[in-house]
Order: C-alpha cells, then sequence, then structure tokens
C-alpha cells in the first residue's frame, strides 16, 4: 500500500510495463466419466482470442504521466491527508491510468490505497469497496496468483460477516461471490491435500442454501441463485473424486482395480469426499428440488435440474423436463448444448499452465454424446494440446437437440472453445 509520497512515486516510476496472458499454474486433473463442461472445454471469449496490439505507448510516454500522476496524488495528499474521502476518486483514476499502461503492481497498490480508504471512511461492511475489489482480483489474475485471489475474497467476506445472520442484501451478495470464486478456484487447482478446502466450502454452501430457502424474508430473491452455485460444486465433486463402495463387511472398496492401496492411505478428508460422493445424485437432486418448491415453474431451475440428470444418466428424466421446457417456449433447443448449461461452471485460463482455443465440429448423438469430432487450432500455440482437447470432448455429455414437436434428434455443432489443462 503506498503510504508516503515516496514510496507513491518510486512505485509509478520503477513499475514494470508488461501484457500478459496466461498464469503459470499448473491446473491438470484426473478426469472422471463424464467431465463437465468448464473444467477442462470452456467457450472462447474475445478476450481471449484479442491479439497483442503491435504499437504501444512509448515507455518514455508513460513515464512521464505516471510521474505526472504521482505529483497530483502527491500535492492532494500534502492538503487533504493520506485518508481523506476527496483522495480516494483520485486514487481510483491513477489505478485505472496504470491499468491501461500496465504497470500492475502500481494499480494494484493504488486500489489497495483507495479500498482503505473507503473502509475508512465508510465503514467496513460497504458497497462502495466491490467494485475495487473485482478490479484487485481482476489484477491478480492477470498475474496468474490464484492463492492471493483466494486470500483476497476471504478477507473480504470475513469483513462482511462470513455469511452469518442477520442478513442483508449486501451480505448475501457477498457469500454468492465468495462461493462463485472458490468454485472457480477449485476447478483450477488439484485437490489432493486440500480436502478440508473442498468440505470446508461445501458445508458452507449447504449450509447458507438451506438458511435461506427456509428464510421467508430471503428465499425468493437468493435461494435460487444461491443453490446453483452449491450445485456446481456437485458438478466438480462428481468429477474430480473417484468413486468409494463399500462391502457387506463394511469395508471401503474402490469401484475399479487399482495397483496402489489407496483405501488403506486415504486421509479422513478423502474419505469424507468419496462418502459424499457415493450420494451425491440424490443430494444434487434434493438440493434442486428444495429450490423448485419455493418456484415450482422456475425455468432456470428445471433446466438446471435437467441438466444434472442427463449428466448424471438419467436420460428420460432429462427429456421430459427438456420437452416441458421446449413446449412452454422458455428455452430455443433446436441445437445441442453442452453440460452443463445451467449453473455454467468457469475456470480462469490465467491460472493454467497451458490452453489453446479451437474450432471444433461434430456430431451430437440423441443420447448426448459427440461423434466425428475435428478440431483446428485458433493461433498455434501449443499443438500437444490437440490430442487432449479431442480425449476431454468425447468424455463429455452433452443436451441433444430437439425438433419442434419435442423430439431428440442428432444434429451437428461448430463451436470456438479453448481447451485448458
Amino acid at each position: 500500500m503506498f503510504g508516503s509520497k515516496k514510496s507513491l512515486a518510486a512505485a509509478l516510476l520503477h513499475t514494470v510495463f508488461y501484457i500478459t496472458l496466461g498464469g503459470g499454474w499448473h491446473a491438470s486433473s484426473f478426469a472422471g466419466d463424464p467431465q463437465p463442461w468448464g473444467v477442462h472445454v470452456l467457450w472462447l471469449d474475445n478476450a481471449v482470442a484479442a491479439s497483442v496490439p503491435t504499437e504501444l505507448t512509448s515507455p518514455l510516454m508513460i513515464q512521464r504521466r505516471l510521474n505526472a500522476t504521482a505529483k497530483t496524488i502527491q500535492d492532494l495528499e500534502a492538503r487533504v491527508g493520506p485518508y481523506s474521502p476527496e483522495l480516494t476518486p483520485t486514487l481510483v483514476n491513477a489505478a485505472r491510468e496504470a491499468e491501461e499502461y500496465g504497470s500492475a503492481e502500481a494499480a494494484l497498490s493504488l486500489y489497495r490505497w483507495a479500498l482503505h480508504s473507503t473502509r475508512i471512511n465508510s465503514g467496513l461492511s460497504t458497497a462502495e469497496q466491490l467494485p475495487l475489489l473485482e478490479r484487485i482480483l481482476e489484477l491478480l489474475r492477470n498475474q496468474g496468483d490464484p492463492v492471493e485471489v483466494g486470500r483476497q475474497i476471504d478477507y473480504f467476506y470475513r469483513l462482511l460477516g462470513g455469511g452469518a445472520e442477520p442478513w442483508s442484501e449486501q451480505g448475501l451478495q457477498a457469500s454468492l461471490r465468495w462461493l462463485s470464486v472458490q468454485n472457480e478456484l477449485l476447478s483450477s487447482v488439484l485437490w489432493p491435500g486440500s480436502e478440508s478446502d473442498v468440505l470446508f466450502v461445501l458445508k458452507h454452501g449447504n449450509d447458507m442454501a438451506e438458511a435461506v430457502c427456509d428464510s421467508a424474508q430471503w428465499q425468493d430473491l437468493w435461494c435460487k441463485a444461491i443453490s446453483l452455485e452449491v450445485l456446481k460444486l456437485y458438478y466438480l465433486i462428481d468429477f474430480r473424486v473417484d468413486p468409494l463402495v463399500v462391502d457387506s463387511f463394511g469395508v471401503s472398496q474402490d469401484r475399479y482395480p487399482s495397483p496402489y492401496q489407496q483405501n488403506r492411505d486415504q486421509s479422513p478428508g478423502e474419505y469424507r469426499l468419496r462418502s459424499i460422493e457415493s450420494t451425491l445424485g440424490s443430494s444434487a437432486r434434493g438440493l434442486i428440488d428444495r429450490a423448485l418448491q419455493r418456484s415450482p415453474d422456475d425455468s432456470t431451475l428445471l433446466h438446471a435440474k435437467a441438466d444434472w440428470l442427463m449428466f448424471t444418466g438419467r436420460q428420460a428424466q432429462a427429456l421430459q423436463i427438456y420437452r416441458q421446457l421446449h413446449d412452454q417456449g422458455n428455452y430455443d433447443f433446436s441445437t445441442p448444448g453442452s453440460l452443463p448449461e445451467i449453473p455454467s461452471l468457469s475456470r480462469d485460463h490465467r491460472f493454467s499452465r497451458e490452453w489453446q482455443a479451437f474450432n471444433v465440429s461434430a456430431d451430437v448423438s440423441t443420447r448426448g454424446s459427440l461423434r466425428n469430432i475435428v478440431l483446428s487450432e485458433v493461433g498455434l500455440r501449443d499443438a500437444t494440446l490437440l490430442g487432449f482437447a479431442k480425449r476431454q470432448l468425447r468424455a463429455m455429455r452433452f443436451r441433444p437437440a430437439f425438433t419442434d414437436t419435442g423430439e431428440a434428434i442428432e444434429a451437428s455443432i461448430a463451436w470456438d472453445i479453448k481447451v485448458l489443462r
């Protein structure tokens, strides 16, 4: 944090200019079957596809602008004090300027100073901090730093009460944002050794969903949103955790043979996650059905239920709900979709060791599997990801397309995707 004129000027004038397109975080995992869309395969967005500008403002001009900004802040700080509310807008504008010029460290320090000033002048639980926090998180993402992203969102969440009652609109919004970031981070990192973190997020999310859905004051606005965030974690558990079977003598056995003594050496956290995985189907359906009890005709929740059923192999039940939504005209199911469509899982490519953009064309069968996959790279980054991409796509399930009369049909897709590992 910039606490003096000297440190401010030094940080602004000596920050290295750089543009980053990816992080150095290795996020490989043991992929189960099926794989949810959003872990290793995501939609390609314009920000990822954008090319690096060929002409940039000269380093000399950048240095002069940052020097002038530093002088402005120094003069204002001397006149009003380091934490005056008058200083905050100037700090925010300076941080945006530093971002524009690629001075990430200076921008981070300025945003943190502005955030601290906001908390001093407006209180620890004010909405004004959230936009500043989001900019800090974005800069940390650009640096490929998921650990610090997690620390920042945890700190912010603790300041706003950590989901404890009595609730407020801002407190519940913070709970939703915290769950969203946790799900994203858990989709980006390996789980061995971090089972307790997963269990904590799951318990906290389930407790929040149950309490909010039972609250007459808050259930209409927040039951669905928080339940869908918890459902994301169920998809991740289904994918990340190996199944566990208990024999007639109460001894845990792996469903598939393994040359390693996994059951003998597994930690209590791993055992607990495997136990949760064994009842995941009913737990997820119960989560969605509880929200549907509050909003029986909610098309988003019905879509989420159909996606889960289709994903877990209950095709007949899923198709029945899809046809219901089709007949009601709530969704256009004329083309196939990835599972899950609702809720959509997200993973930041900047936390990945490597990623590659692809064009994919294929046929989606009536049972939701891909055939005739053709992949082509969009701007070659790493040719080794071509085979990896095909394997991930074959491990996925999809929602089939439907005719006007609600019948599932085979259909072709042509998508722009990014593949991460």
